[in-house]
């Protein structure tokens, strides 16, 4: 089992991406190669990754950095050695037609913001003129009423609570993996805190995702009485997924969906159920309804099929 440590919520875990070569990596390149512009455009773009990382080591958090490690060691390969002197829009465009070759436009997209973002910083003078993959409009699963219920139904002491939570309450798994009985009222839970890995198989307790993120979540009597008999608050988020897919082996049901689906059924269950969309975004913790639109608001499969059906009889019932 993965480590647990606890952080204080307010430095963002900034000191705890502990890579004492990496760092040393970083110290040498600012000291040899930021005097002055015409050094800095010699460094190769590995190099301004890495003082790009290094930059927001301080902001970001751990998990983030994490990320953006692993897009540096596995993306746009082909020009990582290169000086920056060397890179130009057609070298990149090449290098992003080649990606596409493999990846999908969401994975492009996302790998070339963050070379955007190194490449403003170091290479200023390089003004980007890239065509990037269209974006694919996303398709959702959404869980319907009657499989929650057969989840939870089937469900171990271990998971259930997280997957009422996730459900009724709309929690994230770092949000579930963060919480203590004391956090939870007779009317609900206080969110104010989220376990995240650091990239080195451990998992910290760090400030919520966003500003919007702390927040109150009203529940129900039966989910707080649940609460109140789980013998198992600080399991991590790994141990989270893992219980739930071993769930899935045990139940028969016709659609897969991950557990952050659950949190779609939340969102989606609300907003046809005509709640206001500001207060789903508030309760579900999205720094903004806009971004909850975007992602959550998709029709129920249940609520789709019952939509049909009276399209068809209202149709039936003027020509026939």
């Amino acid at each position: 089992m993965a480590k647990i440590l606890k952080l204080p919520l307010s430095d963002n875990n900034s000191n705890n991406y502990d890579n004492k070569t990496f760092y040393n990596n970083c110290n040498y390149y600012e000291k040899n190669y930021l005097h002055t512009n015409e050094s800095l455009m010699n460094i190769t773009l590995e190099e301004a990754y890495n003082l790009y990382i290094s930059s927001k080591s301080a902001i970001l958090s751990p998990s983030t950095i994490y990320n953006y490690e692993k897009y540096k060691r596995n993306y746009f390969q082909d020009i990582m050695n290169m000086p920056l002197y060397q890179i130009n829009n057609y070298i990149i465009q090449n290098s992003v037609n080649e990606f596409c070759k493999d990846y999908s436009p969401k994975t492009v997209r996302n790998a070339f913001g963050l070379l955007h973002a190194v490449l403003f910083n170091y290479y200023p003078e390089l003004n980007l003129t890239i065509t990037l993959p269209q974006k694919i409009k996303p398709v959702y699963t959404i869980p319907v009423t009657s499989e929650i219920k057969t989840l939870i139904r089937f469900a171990d002491e271990r998971i259930k609570l997280p997957i009422l939570l996730a459900s009724q309450g709309g929690l994230r798994r770092s949000e579930i993996s963060a919480l203590k009985i004391t956090d939870f009222t007779n009317k609900g839970v206080y969110i104010n805190k989220a376990v995240v890995s650091d990239g080195n198989r451990n998992y910290i307790v760090k400030s919520t995702k966003t500003l919007a993120g702390t927040r109150f979540v009203p529940l129900t009597q039966s989910v707080i009485a649940e609460a109140k008999d789980y013998e198992f608050f600080g399991i991590s988020p790994a141990q989270i997924s893992k219980a739930y897919r071993k769930l899935f082996v045990k139940v028969d049901l016709e659609h897969y969906f991950s557990f952050h689906k659950l949190r779609h059924y939340f969102a989606s269950q609300l907003h046809a159920k005509g709640l206001k969309d500001k207060y789903i975004a508030e309760i579900g913790g999205w720094s903004s309804v806009a971004i909850m639109q975007n992602i959550y608001e998709h029709t129920l499969r249940d609520e789709l099929s019952r939509a049909e059906k009276e399209i068809t009889e209202i149709f039936d019932e003027i020509f026939n």
